[in-house]
């Protein structure tokens, strides 16, 4: 093959790691990542369904996921590349390639599926690689259980080597590779196990236990990047956001299940009969009538009395406010604070949901910098642009409140008129895809004002 970029994706492996790649603590990793998804998938009771128990699922765990992303991307992110050395120009040039590619990938959208996956399973991935027959770079999500990493013991951020374990039928390995895998015993329905290994120097695939490549890293750097969620200061993976919601959930879930078991009995009245040896020929019902022994007395049994659903109910209330303030996600984020506040008063009470974002982005700020780097490093050594070496961007965060735009908007204008901050770094701060021509357009429109204003008084004055 000489395509620069690897094969295809296939589909999880599913079967035995190769040895010399999982340890036991990926295996652990892979374990979590499982109960991770299962939970936020709504698989959020323990043990087995007992005979008659009511089971409800009230998924609180998704939607607060994906609530903390919609704020973290409430619109698209954009980048300013810096022009260091370099002229204005070719920074100009290379947002407008790197806008370019972001929008044929669609990572608007992978951006926010990517953070409600990091913040499900702990971790996320993607892959940065060119496609030489389209000519353009390519970027894709990658499950983080198909992939292992190395890294310096003094430093987990400074990746050594990546190991990607994935399957692929026989037919497909016969598309992908050709002549370079023999299919000589490869069933075409079979999935088999396909092994990535990358580091800076060397990039090698195994397929089915043979040895398909081994040559130099074409790009001179591993071309996944992880996005772990949280990791302690000294750990290269993630952790899930539904560690601390697991059992709150599953409180609210059995007490949800029992109130709604007490109102359904509630609705469909108990009949308690004392001094009674049968019951036949017993009916409860409108306008039914029993004939009784002597001695003997029938109640409806009332499992609303004595306020017990009312305790049901401030328990209930409780586990919300529980749930709220583990997510750091207020009710006023779902747009009901359930009473009357000012506009001051509502940023107050939703800055927990403010704060955790801001850690979100600075996490991914990180990651944005090693996928754009990678972006514009493809786009000038096998695209053809010149980019004058640039590879250093800064990303540009819409407000995370409605109320910060006009904010923003009145701080940049500020700046600008006493003369702290260009023009051009207003206009890329307030998220321009491209500042350059957006301020060309703006001087344009200015000097045509002037023309106009120009002629008019020249009439005037002749008349």
């Amino acid at each position: 093959m000489t395509l620069l970029s690897p094969p295809p994706l296939g589909s999880p492996w599913l079967g035995d790691w190769p040895p010399g790649l999982a340890t036991e603590d990926d295996r652990l990793r892979f374990a979590r990542y499982a109960e991770a998804l299962a939970f936020s998938e709504g698989d959020q009771w323990l043990g087995k369904r007992r005979r008659g128990e009511a089971r409800l699922t009230f998924n609180y765990a998704r939607t607060l996921v994906r609530k903390v992303a919609a704020y973290v991307f409430p619109s698209p992110a954009t980048f300013s590349v810096a022009a260091q050395s370099s002229s204005p120009d070719v920074a100009n040039r290379a947002e407008r390639v790197l806008a370019e590619a972001i929008a044929e990938n669609d990572l608007a959208r992978l951006d926010v599926e990517l953070c409600v996956e990091a913040s499900v399973l702990g971790d996320a991935a993607l892959k940065v690689t060119w496609d030489a027959v389209g000519r353009a770079p390519v970027v894709a999500a990658v499950d983080p259980a198909t992939l292992v990493a190395w890294w310096a013991p003094d430093n987990p951020r400074s990746v050594s080597r990546i190991a990607q374990v994935y399957g692929m039928t026989g037919a497909a390995l016969a598309r992908a590779f050709g002549p370079d895998v023999d299919t000589n015993g490869l069933v075409p329905d079979r999935t088999y196990p396909v092994v990535e290994d990358w580091t800076v120097e060397r990039w090698t695939v195994d397929v089915a236990g043979q040895r398909v490549r081994d040559a130099a890293n074409p790009y001179g750097w591993i071309p996944y990047v992880v996005a772990p969620n949280n990791p302690r200061p000294h750990a290269f993976w993630g952790e899930s956001d539904l560690v601390d919601l697991y059992d709150v959930c599953r409180e609210l879930n059995g007490r949800m299940s029992v109130l709604a078991k007490v109102l359904e009995l509630s609705g469909a009245p108990i009949a308690v009969l004392e001094n009674v040896d049968g019951s036949e020929g017993i009916t409860v019902g409108p306008g039914a009538k029993w004939e009784l022994p002597e001695g003997a007395k029938a109640y409806l049994l009332d499992l609303l009395s004595g306020g017990g659903v009312g305790l049901h109910v401030e328990y209930v209330n409780l586990l919300y406010r529980v749930l709220h303030d583990l997510s750091e996600t207020p009710r006023t984020a779902f747009g009901d604070s359930g009473r009357a506040l000012s506009g001051a008063a509502l940023e107050v009470e939703v800055q927990p949901l403010v704060q955790r974002v801001r850690r979100k982005r600075a996490a991914w700020e990180g990651v944005f910098r090693q996928r754009n780097a990678r972006l514009l490093d493809l786009l000038e050594r096998f695209g053809g642009h010149d980019l004058g070496g640039l590879r250093r961007t800064t990303t540009i965060w819409p407000s995370v409140l409605p109320s910060d735009t006009d904010s923003a908007v009145r701080n940049a204008a500020q700046l600008v008129a006493n003369g702290i901050q260009s023009r051009r770094t207003a206009v890329a701060a307030l998220g321009s895809d491209d500042p350059e021509g957006e301020l060309a357009r703006v001087l344009d429109e200015a000097r045509q004002l002037a023309a106009v204003r120009s002629e008019l008084r020249a009439s005037s004055f002749e008349k």
